[in-house]
């Protein structure tokens, strides 16, 4: 890896709605609020890039930064969650943490008509290796998906074995840093 440092953000809070695909849903109050106060954080202090995926709920979480630094947000389909709009809504909290943990235990296979997690994995880290050759010595602020931001940590720790516990110990607006390639603030909390 270059010499860049990856700020990896998941989303804040998001408004659930079962009549539109997950990948089109926006920020619930809680969730504007949340981004809002991003604008604080010591971390995210002379950003050289911004990006998020090309998800409405990950490009509001950092708009109030870019705002603040007068910067442009770049949106990227590769830093999108992992695709789970073929497979309709599930109901229950319970029914959709049963359908990530298969995914995740399972990445080479899909569930319930859900991208691959290992194919996820793959247009992830193929992107942050792409802008890490692009870039010499920044500070790039990405803001993505839980389930993918997971792969790429654990790809990276050589854990993915433990993507589903590593999942459960994350929620929204945590964040993590891997700088020259090496994991310097994880994502979740083990």
């Amino acid at each position: 890896m270059a010499n860049n440092e990856f700020l990896l953000l998941r989303h804040a809070k998001t408004k659930i709605v079962n009549k539109i695909p997950v990948s089109k849903w926006t920020l619930s109050k809680e969730g504007f609020k949340e981004a809002e106060e991003l604008v604080t954080v010591k971390e995210f202090k002379d950003l050289d890039v911004i990006i998020s995926s090309s998800e409405k709920k990950a490009y509001l979480t950092v708009k109030p930064i870019a705002l603040r630094d007068s910067k442009t947000v770049t949106q990227f389909s590769e830093f999108k969650e992992l695709d789970r709009d073929s497979g309709g809504f599930l109901s229950t909290t319970k029914n959709y943490n049963l359908m990530v943990k298969r995914c995740l235990h399972e990445l080479d296979k899909s569930f319930n008509n859900w991208e691959k997690a290992a194919q996820a994995l793959n247009r992830f880290s193929s992107k942050i290796n792409e802008l890490d050759n692009m870039y010499e010595s920044k500070r790039i602020l990405i803001a993505s998906h839980g389930i993918v931001i997971n792969l790429y940590f654990a790809k990276v720790l050589n854990q993915l074995d433990n993507v589903y516990k590593r999942w459960k110990n994350t929620t929204f607006c945590d964040f993590g840093c891997i700088r020259t390639g090496i994991v310097i603030k994880d994502i979740a909390k083990l």
